[in-house]
């Protein structure tokens, strides 16, 4: 993950995408617990509306991976299919996971 490329793509500097990336880490893995609870609950419309959250704004940040794996579960929960979208959750924890390490390691 290039923070310098990713920036430069959604015209920004390094150090304000960083910022951006970390206020990102903070506010989604709070949507995430509410994605997973939703989920660990069938509360189709909460996972929808909480994917739908995490996609926009991964997917402003040019955060791709993390984007699709929501729309993904986002387009499930619309279609009340929960039953297929465990991978993508535990994907999406994945991703955050590797987004925090990398933010703390570069």
């Amino acid at each position: 993950m290039n923070f310098k490329e990713l920036a430069d793509k959604i015209g920004l500097d390094e150090e304000d995408y960083r910022e951006l990336v970390e206020l990102f880490l903070d506010t989604g893995m709070a949507d995430y617990n509410q994605l997973k609870s939703a989920y660990d609950d069938s509360d189709d419309v909460q996972v929808a509306r909480t994917a739908h959250t995490i996609s926009g704004a991964s997917g402003n940040l040019g955060l791709m991976k993390v984007h699709e794996v929501a729309k993904r579960i986002e387009l499930a929960a619309i279609d009340k299919q929960l039953d297929r979208i465990g991978g993508d959750v535990e994907a999406l924890q994945t991703l955050f996971d590797e987004i925090a390490q990398f933010a703390q390691t570069a």
